[in-house]
């Protein structure tokens, strides 16, 4: 039997909990409405073709949606690479005071401005992908299509997708290292009970995170989409559309940065912004649904 104490309490704290869903939909809502005068006028065209034109009021988002597309997984599979071993080097062979200094600057990576990961992949990244991966890359695997464009700028979807990649790490770590030690402590003693060595515990106990560890990146993809400085100043910021991961692109955000200041001097220049970012939050949400979904789903079987 609830008091009515602990009614009133519960009752006090639904309109906070109803507040988010509610700024939601009113998001969902108003992007949506600014977005009908352009879909309307250039109809699915506007999706499906390439160009930035307000003088001609000519627009279509298809290229900086395919880069935010990219760009967004190629940041997570970065982030998944270093992400695994890094969980896996903190919860199983690092104790005591190493541990907690590993823990610390994964959080302290987490907690910098978007600003600095920015300034510093566009200043010293940018330049050492340019000179170390993408000249040799394009030079000696050029038979394959994402590496088969002349490398003429270092700000590249490539380097775009690595540098959003490192931010992501602290992210995608947090929910990795959150599963591997929420497994419970009988699946470990069961494996080193029947003599397993310790990288054979390893192994299993991954193999039990596995839609957890799909589930990360799922969620990583959504959280990458909607990153705007690190791509804004990596990207190139150029509609050129292409299959070559060493050629300048642009994001969705990075568009909207750039243009939205003066968009309001053109007739359908800010809607087609809105309704680009219309197309990347409805595929933020799938996303997010999904990989909550993935997790949650994994969590009840697993972690009893």
């Amino acid at each position: 039997m609830i008091s009515k104490r602990d009614k009133f309490f519960i009752l006090s704290l639904l309109p906070f909990s109803i507040s988010l869903l509610a700024i939601l939909i009113i998001t969902v809502i108003a992007i949506t409405s600014r977005s009908i005068d352009s879909i309307a006028f250039f109809g699915i065209k506007l999706f499906t073709s390439n160009m930035w034109d307000p003088e001609h009021e000519k627009y279509g988002v298809l290229g900086p949606i395919a880069g935010s597309l990219i760009t967004s997984l190629l940041a997570t599979l970065t982030a998944l690479a270093l992400s695994i071993p890094l969980s896996i080097l903190i919860a199983e062979y690092l104790h005591g005071a190493a541990k907690n200094f590993m823990s610390s600057i994964v959080e302290l990576m987490s907690g910098l401005p978007t600003i600095i990961y920015a300034m510093w992949s566009s200043t010293y990244l940018s330049l050492i992908l340019k000179t170390y991966v993408m000249d040799p890359l394009s030079k000696y695997l050029s038979f394959i299509p994402i590496f088969s464009c002349r490398v003429i700028s270092p700000f590249t979807l490539f380097t775009a997708g690595i540098s959003m990649g490192i931010y992501l790490v602290p992210y995608i770590t947090a929910l990795i290292l959150e599963s591997y030690n929420s497994i419970p402590i009988t699946y470990k003693e069961a494996c080193l009970g029947i003599g397993a060595t310790r990288y054979e515990t390893v192994k299993i106990l991954l193999s039990l995170i596995k839609p957890a560890i799909l589930a990360s990146v799922i969620l990583g993809i959504a959280r990458a989409l909607g990153e705007t400085t690190i791509a804004v100043t990596t990207v190139g910021n150029s509609m050129y559309l292409s299959s070559c991961l060493f050629s300048p692109g642009y994001t969705v955000s990075a568009l909207v940065a750039s243009q939205f200041g003066n968009a309001y001097l053109y007739k359908f220049a800010e809607s087609a912004l809105y309704a680009s970012s219309l197309v990347i939050l409805g595929v933020a949400i799938v996303l997010s649904f999904t990989g909550l979904t993935i997790m949650s789903n994994w969590r009840r079987r697993v972690v009893v």
